[in-house]
């Protein structure tokens, strides 16, 4: 019997639901409810052509991956030495992925095709954890030749590494776009690959916007110590390390100046001031109406903020008057200076009715790790105060009350150091006593009661410490051994390298460690970076690779720290 309209219109109604639900299920691919958090980065498992293939005529290439991945980060991710000009096609089938060229590619060429560690799968935004690379050659030979080396940061991955053909050293990495690219790794670790023969300067660049380009104000650089210049004979070149700064060669400028009430001027800067700006000196108040120049009398950072620089004004100002604010010889933390600089300054006659208060100190309250030789304390305040009255109001007595000799450093008119000018002993308590009351502006206004800063000095038998000899230094320069630590406190022991090759560091608060040194070229007792333009190399520096496990009461000793990095 057949079925009637009725029955035959629920049985399409049916279909029609089930059809849609099985588009739905397709269509949007989301992983299985339930179960362990997908931790495992995508992998390229397959990839077209093979690895070294000559004589390639093709226009596509293609990589499989171990699951689904982002298509935008793919893309995103995908660098080719020498660049090939025009846009490239993705076409995508499940985890394939095949990039069709724009263009014929040129002719007895080697091509490196590197996937970036930005590759995110679709799961979980797991990151590759290795760049890839894939090299073939349109003509019949590849070249060979690499450069390897490594990014020494809080956070390598991902970083680009630019290699420059330079025939001349006019290079400016601001304009031109790398010849070779490729990505550091989750630990700092790269390979550049198929490289001509030629002269190559490289840099390692966080490109921020991906534009090939280095942009000072926004992308730090690593700068190597050296070019490298291949000849004929394929090779390889190692320990071509960087480490990353903000290379900044523009001066500072005032971005704004404004008097917050009639006491107070606040001016930011484009970028931190170095500590020797903060000088009375250097600023100044031009009425233009009126024809005059005002000075100041108290100054200070506004902590913590680098950038930000207070001063206190006791001068009538008229408000109708045509006021600009003055500098001059501002310099950054990287030496940067401007001569000169001015901006309009936005008055006010608001009253002044601020009181400084203490807003921070190092080590900070209630650390139990101070050190009982040259242990400097801290302190910072939210306004100036009168410097003259503060230092009377300052006692160091130890847990009996005995009176502690000490020096007293003003960093600015808000802030100040206290260091013992003796030796303390080892696990006791002391104590740091501001008298708040003398701690007052031109408005007579303080804090109402005493502030104690009580420490405990750190047990001098738990220290731990490093002895040892650097190999495989070849050079008349100084040479700086670095032992930085690896918690939160950052801590930091400096100290020359000794004639013949051999370090000791004492006092050593146990913990992990990474161990380095630096070859002081310039002489100045501090690494310096290099600039990209005009092109200054970096000073060479090493890594011990392993890190160290500094105990308490214990040290270790006969390190071998080979500087070319063969031994350790």
């Amino acid at each position: 019997m057949g079925k009637t309209a009725k029955e035959k219109f629920k049985t399409e109604i049916i279909i029609i639901f089930l059809s849609f639900l099985f588009l739905s299920g397709c269509a949007n691919q989301l992983p299985p409810e339930g179960g362990e958090v997908d931790k495992i980065p995508p992998e390229i498992e397959e990839f077209y052509p093979p690895n070294g293939t000559i004589n390639f005529l093709d226009d596509h290439i293609s990589f499989d991956f171990s699951e689904y991945v982002d298509k935008r980060s793919f893309k995103e991710a995908v660098f080719i030495s020498p660049q090939i000009e025009g846009e490239l096609k993705y076409n995508w089938s499940g985890t394939n992925v095949t990039i069709e060229f724009p263009n014929t590619l040129k002719a007895n060429t080697t091509y490196v095709v590197t996937i970036g560690t930005d590759v995110a799968d679709v799961n979980n935004r797991n990151k590759m954890a290795q760049s890839f690379s894939l090299t073939f050659s349109t003509g019949n030979e590849i070249d060979k030749r690499s450069i390897i080396g490594k990014v020494f940061d809080n956070n390598p991955s991902g970083v680009m590494i630019y290699a420059y053909k330079i025939n001349a050293d006019t290079l400016d990495p601001h304009k031109i776009k790398p010849t070779y690219i490729t990505q550091s790794g989750k630990n700092g670790s790269y390979k550049l690959d198929g490289l001509s023969a030629g002269k190559f300067r490289v840099f390692a660049v966080r490109d921020k916007f991906k534009d090939f380009l280095f942009q000072p104000k926004q992308d730090e650089i690593g700068i190597s110590n050296e070019d490298v210049i291949f000849i004929k004979n394929d090779t390889t070149v190692k320990n071509i390390n960087f480490k990353l700064s903000m290379n900044d060669s523009f001066p500072p400028r005032i971005m704004k100046a404004i008097m917050t009430d009639s006491k107070h001027v606040l001016i930011n800067f484009s970028e931190d001031l170095a500590q020797s700006s903060i000088k009375l000196k250097n600023f100044s108040i031009i009425d233009s109406t009126q024809n005059k120049t005002y000075y100041f009398r108290n100054i200070y950072r506004k902590y913590p903020k680098k950038n930000q620089i207070v001063l206190i004004n006791d001068n009538q100002l008229v408000d109708n008057s045509n006021l600009f604010l003055h500098t001059s010889n501002l310099k950054d933390v990287q030496g940067n200076t401007t001569k000169k600089d001015f901006v309009r300054l936005l008055y006010s006659n608001r009253e002044d009715t601020s009181k400084p208060g203490l807003i921070n100190t190092f080590p900070p309250l209630g650390n139990s790790e101070a050190d009982y030789v040259g242990q400097k304390f801290e302190f910072y305040f939210s306004d100036y105060f009168d410097t003259s009255t503060a230092k009377s109001g300052i006692d160091f007595t130890d847990a009996n009350s005995n009176n502690i000799a000490f020096s007293t450093i003003f960093f600015d008119n808000a802030s100040f150091s206290i260091k013992a000018n003796i030796d303390l002993l080892p696990v006791k308590n002391y104590k740091i006593i501001i008298d708040l009351s003398k701690i007052r502006n031109k408005n007579r206004t303080s804090a109402d009661s005493n502030y104690v800063y009580n420490f405990t000095t750190i047990n001098g038998l738990n220290f731990s410490g490093v002895s040892g000899e650097l190999k495989n230094l070849n050079t008349d320069d100084p040479v700086y051994i670095i032992l930085i630590g690896l918690d939160k406190s950052k801590k930091i022991y400096k100290q020359l390298l000794r004639k013949d090759r051999k370090f000791i560091i004492n006092r050593v608060v146990s913990g992990s460690y990474k161990l380095w040194c630096f070859i002081d070229s310039d002489k100045n007792g501090k690494y310096s970076f290099g600039t990209a333009v005009p092109f200054k190399p970096g000073e060479k520096f090493s890594y011990l690779k392993s890190t160290l496990e500094l105990k308490p009461r214990w040290m270790q000793t006969d390190l071998i720290f080979d500087f070319e990095n063969k031994i350790n």
